[in-house]
């Protein structure tokens, strides 16, 4: 589902396994499925495979929201990484990077049958511009399916029972020119990058 605003007063409460639930193994996942995903805008590839995943929790229904900030602590955290692409929008200059980063908060609110899964998507610096700004990262449909397929397997072992589901760290193949620049990534500077990926 999609929501666009932000979640306050959210309380946690402990679940008991649902056993008609079962992990997902996205190594499955067909070529011709992924490819349904490229003549679509990257928003709708986000909120459809969300809603494609999350829809099988009912009934709680799950809303995924973007955000700039982190929630309070009492949010349990996803870190993931994925192939990605950047372009300047000052100068025009392309690059790709390994070490593209999203970070999940995710929460089940028992009261109102309500989950919640905030995400931010976190940029880089333009090499050449080094003007100070970030720019966002572009998504390749295969890797926001993986992610969100991961996160969805981490609710389940949450929230839900799934006991060691399956979490994929492979990436899109791809060779960037230039190493990992610290100096210019904006998840490096946050001290998100260490890992790639971790949960809490």
């Amino acid at each position: 589902m999609i929501m666009t605003n932000g979640v306050h007063g959210l309380s946690l409460s402990p679940v008991s396994p649902t056993l008609s639930l079962s992990p997902i193994d996205l190594t499955k996942c067909s070529e011709s499925e992924l490819g349904l995903f490229l003549s679509q805008r990257m928003e709708l590839v986000w909120h459809g495979e969300f809603d494609r995943l999350f829809a099988q929790y009912y009934p709680h229904a799950w809303y995924l929201v973007p955000t700039f900030y982190p929630p309070s602590d009492r949010w349990r955290v996803f870190k993931d990484s994925a192939k990605v692409r950047f372009s300047c929008q000052e100068c025009g200059h392309g690059w790709t990077s390994m070490k593209g980063r999203v970070i999940f908060w995710f929460h089940l609110n028992y009261t109102t049958n309500s989950g919640y899964v905030m995400f931010k998507l976190y940029g880089q610096q333009c090499q050449k511009c080094k003007n100070g700004s970030y720019e966002h990262a572009m998504w390749y449909p295969e890797e926001v399916v993986k992610v969100i397929g991961n996160v969805y397997n981490r609710v389940g072992q949450i929230f839900y029972g799934f006991v060691r589901p399956p979490l994929r760290i492979d990436r899109r193949q791809g060779k960037p020119r230039n190493q990992h620049n610290a100096d210019l990534c904006q998840a490096c500077k946050e001290g998100l990058c260490k890992e790639e990926w971790s949960f809490s």
